[in-house]
């Protein structure tokens, strides 16, 4: 059994070191073919900045599983035995990665955004990985029948594109992201999913190796493509762990995992649509803005709102290990005061701004 935390450290250290030493010869390829990102008078940036950074993120998840080719044990032969699996998911990630480098180089406008989200989406669908069934705290579990593909589909393109929402101060989206992807890593080496928890361990350290170059002051910045592959990432590794099980408190486990990016995309939406404005026009209404409009730095609302995920995905391990109805009703009572206190300072944002 140690041996199998040798392996997963190992993967976790090695996608680390992989991106935190990639990034710069990423900024500087950034530079030459043109992906910088621009100040204007939404950004909080004051100077052009480098994009493409998911690429180091990329590279630095996957280039370690060389390693797992190399080493023989449990986990190693259990992840070569699910190679068509994790394969359809990477093949289906490069394409979103392909189509944010496209955004960051060249622009992409939200219509060519969505069509290949949900080609890219429908194609995972109809590979195997879907959502059937929802898990029912009070019974048996629902089965969604031919609701499947839309659920599926929704929750591939929706977390994606709440994790590119994210993406509008320094070390925001990596951060959160890698303590998304750390919380399910746990969850899913409790539970013995093996190939799950080699997939977000190896994102996680790609993440966190990314976040020195990420953080406030930034060197470069992620782009679209890092945010809409790690969104992708993050999606497709929700539906083969987090539907996967009928335990009683798993219905709140994948909203106290991603709490963050839901709630700032929902609260996003229902000011825009209240305001009269198109729901997908850019602004300044995101929770992070609301935070800097506090007074917050770059830096502390990061902190703050990594610190969030970090609870909730810790209360999310938590009751995936201790299951009962009463954990689960705590679990609600905890994400709702959470999600209220960010309500007031979001709240005291606005009155302040107006």
């Amino acid at each position: 059994m140690f041996g199998h935390y040798k392996t997963y450290l190992s993967l976790f250290v090695l996608s680390a070191l992989t991106s935190w030493i990639l990034t710069p010869l990423v900024r500087k390829l950034a530079f030459r073919v043109g992906a910088i990102d621009f100040p204007n008078e939404r950004k909080v940036h004051k100077d052009p900045m480098p994009r493409l950074g998911g690429l180091a993120i990329f590279i630095g998840m996957c280039l370690p599983w060389i390693g797992l080719y190399i080493i023989e044990n449990f986990i190693t032969i259990t992840f070569q035995n699910y190679e068509k699996l994790w394969l359809k998911l990477i093949a289906s990630s490069i394409s979103i990665l392909l189509l944010g480098a496209y955004d960051d180089i060249k622009g992409a406008n939200a219509t060519q955004k969505f069509t290949v989200q949900f080609a890219v989406a429908f194609f995972l669908y109809s590979s195997g990985l879907q959502i059937t069934q929802l898990s029912n705290p009070f019974g048996e579990p629902i089965p969604l029948e031919w609701l499947s593909m839309p659920v599926t589909v929704l929750w591939l393109v929706g977390i994606t594109n709440a994790i590119n929402l994210l993406d509008g101060i320094d070390g925001l989206a990596t951060g959160v992201t890698g303590c998304i992807a750390l919380s399910l890593a746990v969850i899913n080496i409790a539970n013995g999913n093996v190939i799950v928890a080699l997939l977000t361990l190896s994102l996680a350290g790609a993440c966190f190796g990314f976040l020195p170059h990420n953080f406030s002051p930034t060197s470069i910045f992620l782009g679209d493509t890092g945010s809409l592959f790690m969104g992708f990432m993050l999606a497709g590794i929700g539906v083969l762990s987090l539907f996967k099980t009928t335990t009683l408190s798993f219905i709140a486990v994948p909203f106290l995992v991603f709490a963050v990016p839901f709630y700032d995309t929902i609260t996003v939406i229902i000011r825009r649509a209240r305001a009269g404005n198109p729901i997908f026009a850019a602004d300044r209404s995101h929770l992070h803005h609301r935070l800097l409009a506090l007074g917050w730095g770059q830096r502390g609302a990061s902190l703050f709102l990594c610190g969030i995920s970090v609870c909730m995905g810790g209360v999310a391990v938590f009751l995936t290990l201790n299951q009962a109805r009463d954990l689960t009703l705590f679990a609600w009572g905890f994400v709702l005061a959470v999600l209220g206190g960010v309500g007031l300072l979001s709240r005291r944002a606005l009155n302040r701004r107006s």
